[in-house]
């Protein structure tokens, strides 16, 4: 199924992107912020730090610079969310850029007083704003999951909000916003341990037995290496390597380098 076969509703519509975060309870993704308009593009960001190491000039003499593998800074998502009340929340008949476009390219006159359906933009715009401030149920700001149709698109915080009001009725009201958001992925300890663990070698780690598991299988996933089945049985008091039982508990011992 493609990204745009997630995104259409029953109805063949394109569904709208949403927010939703923690409110009372960690790990409780229970209130959604949705958008009246979708965004027309997403912007992932991933970095890898790394250092140059040794003398330069010797890196130069010898053709290559050594460098050293420092961290993997967490991804950031970035997106613009535009906000129209001009003529109501027509967010209900034009869920796609395309309504807020039109919206946006039709000539206004701020001196007819508006319609009477215009509502203060800061209704909506107050909602996002609101995932950048502490909550005091949670004592930080709440983690986010974005969803677009049946895409989880990102979860993480809300890290850097612009916001931009570029449209007043004469009374003062805004009636038109865009939203500049970057959200950085969250994990929690217990993941970001968990994801170190999978991949390497020299860390204790636990894994549970599967069926069809023999200790040199496991060994050549964790190890990379057949042979090293023996750590593994001596780690866990195994005398018959052969007596691996499904949902069996074993402790992979680290490598020392």
């Amino acid at each position: 199924m493609s990204f745009l076969d997630a995104t259409l509703g029953a109805s063949g519509k394109l569904e709208r992107l949403k927010i939703k975060h923690e409110h009372l309870q960690r790990g409780q993704l229970d209130r959604t912020i949705e958008a009246l308009f979708n965004p027309n593009q997403l912007r992932y960001d991933h970095r890898v730090d790394w250092r140059a190491a040794g003398t330069v000039a010797q890196s130069i003499a010898g053709g290559y610079q050594r460098l050293e593998f420092q961290g993997t800074p967490p991804s950031t998502l970035a997106l613009d969310l535009f906000f129209d009340t001009y003529e109501g929340d027509r967010g209900s008949d034009e869920s796609s850029l395309l309504g807020s476009l039109r919206s946006s390219l039709v000539p206004d006159n701020p001196l007819d007083g508006g319609t009477p359906s215009a509502t203060n933009v800061s209704i909506h715009t107050r909602k996002v704003a609101a995932l950048a401030q502490v909550r005091s149920e949670l004592h930080r700001p709440p983690v986010c999951s974005l969803v677009w149709g049946e895409t989880e698109l990102f979860r993480g915080v809300l890290t850097q909000l612009h916001e931009d009001f570029t449209f007043f009725l004469p009374n003062g009201m805004p009636v038109r916003a865009t939203l500049n958001c970057t959200f950085m992925a969250y994990r929690t300890f217990g993941q970001a341990v968990s994801e170190v663990e999978l991949h390497s070698p020299d860390v204790h780690k636990r894994r549970v037995v599967r069926r069809g598991d023999t200790l040199g299988r496991i060994a050549v996933e964790e190890y990379n290496d057949a042979s090293r089945w023996r750590l593994i049985a001596h780690e866990n008091g195994i005398d018959n390597p052969r007596a691996l039982v499904p949902g069996q508990v074993l402790v992979i011992p680290k490598l020392e380098r």
